[in-house]
């Protein structure tokens, strides 16, 4: 497995982002908070309203909802504005969506606008996503590309954990709660203070029509899934393994295990942010020690275990911080060890359009999981959530096994240039 997944021998060229690894954290932190804060602020507020778990998880599924098809917008940001331009223009709605979150009260009545203005927000923070990928690709060479996406993950990780816990902890501290909305709204501008640091990438097919780009953007996936390493990527991107759903209604589990809110704002948060990116570090280093898919499954059965662990620990405000703190911890593995895998194989070329296939549909079937935890806890409760999140994983990796070595596909393809 290790010949279609290449290893990276390019040179550390000077580049912007070879010196300053971390404004992947900083630039992609803001995508995490369109996770982290409905999940996390809106999802304990909203329990704490009455509101059920599972129209709570339908709210923060649409979190998931406008992640899981950006691929099919993705070309936009690969052949229209400048990335840059992309960014603040992303930050600029993302930043609007935030304030008008915390603007309207949280209800069973409000629940469908809430879930509206979640997916806008959500949508707004795919083509940031879309500009940190391709500056991150353009400024990064191959033989660092594991590193970066290390901290990339570790930014995005830090926002849907730190970031949601910061955002609850404002939203029950300050006078009103739109105040949250701007203070978090500042923070998200803030991160592109880091856009100077970084060389903008030459647009592709600048002078050529909506069609042709179109047909470019078609022919750079269609090499991609035709080979045998891209086609092990999507069947892994598919499989409800790794998707850290239960993290997001953790919220609204506090309460079950007696943690008060402060409890939940600071494990989901400032905690759970440094269990993350604790996470994303081993997961890097797993990478490089491992083939890749190899590393993925070991992280994703680690994940596994913690689903087990969180089930067996005591309802008491410790065993609730312990045990999310390690689920947590594991999630940052399986983050880093997929983008790293998705990396290597993706080349220079529509690198946003081509990363983000993989990435939409591995969140699209992650959505498809958190309704499931939703339902069963419903049905259940924690534990069975819990417990049915780990069975479906433990299927799932046991379907990679089975079919990985049928798997079959031409070589892969990098700019171009056949890699073997």
């Amino acid at each position: 497995m290790g010949a279609i997944f290449p290893r990276m021998t390019a040179s550390a060229a000077a580049a912007p982002g070879v010196r300053h690894p971390w404004v992947w954290a900083v630039l992609y932190f803001p995508y995490g908070l369109t996770f982290g804060f409905p999940a996390i602020a809106l999802g304990f507020l909203g329990r704490r309203a009455g509101v059920p778990l599972s129209a709570i998880a339908g709210v923060v599924g649409m979190s998931f909802l406008a992640a899981g098809w950006k691929f099919l917008w993705a070309p936009l940001g690969d052949y229209t504005l400048s990335r840059k331009r992309w960014y603040l223009l992303a930050v600029a709605m993302l930043s609007a969506g935030l304030v008008a979150l915390t603007t309207i009260p949280i209800s069973v009545h409000t629940v469908p606008l809430l879930s509206l203005l979640v997916l806008l927000t959500s949508a707004a923070g795919t083509f940031l996503a879309f500009a940190t990928e391709g500056l991150m690709v353009h400024n990064t060479p191959d033989a660092l590309r594991g590193r970066a996406a290390g901290w990339f993950q570790s930014g995005n990780q830090f926002g849907q954990t730190a970031g949601g816990g910061v955002g609850l902890w404002l939203m029950t501290h300050v006078p009103s709660p739109w105040m949250a909305g701007l203070i978090l709204a500042a923070i998200v501008c803030v991160c592109a203070a880091v856009l100077p640091l970084l060389h903008e990438p030459e647009r592709l097919l600048t002078n050529a029509s909506v069609a042709t780009r179109a047909t470019d953007a078609l022919r750079n996936l269609n090499l991609m899934i035709r080979s045998r390493a891209g086609r092990i990527v999507l069947l892994l991107a598919i499989l409800p393994i790794g998707t850290g759903a239960a993290q997001f209604l953790f919220g609204s589990l506090g309460a079950e295990w007696h943690a008060p809110a402060d409890t939940v704002s600071a494990v989901l948060g400032l905690g759970g942010g440094l269990a993350i990116v604790a996470g994303c570090i081993a997961g890097g280093w797993l990478a490089d020690h491992l083939h890749k898919p190899a590393a993925y499954a070991v992280s994703c059965g680690l994940g596994l275990a913690a689903c087990v662990v969180m089930a067996l620990s005591p309802r008491t405000a410790a065993g609730y911080a312990t045990s999310t703190l390690f689920y947590t911890f594991t999630l940052g593995m399986v983050a880093a060890s997929f983008t790293g895998m998705v990396l290597a194989i993706v080349g220079n070329a529509a690198a946003a359009t081509k990363i983000n296939l993989f990435f939409a549909l591995n969140t699209l079937f992650s959505f498809g999981m958190l309704r499931v935890d939703g339902w069963s806890h419903d049905a259940w409760g924690a534990n069975g959530m819990l417990f049915t999140e780990a069975l479906v994983g433990v299927v799932a990796l046991a379907v990679f096994v089975a079919v990985v070595s049928r798997v079959r596909g031409a070589a892969l393809v990098l700019d171009g240039e056949s890699v073997v």
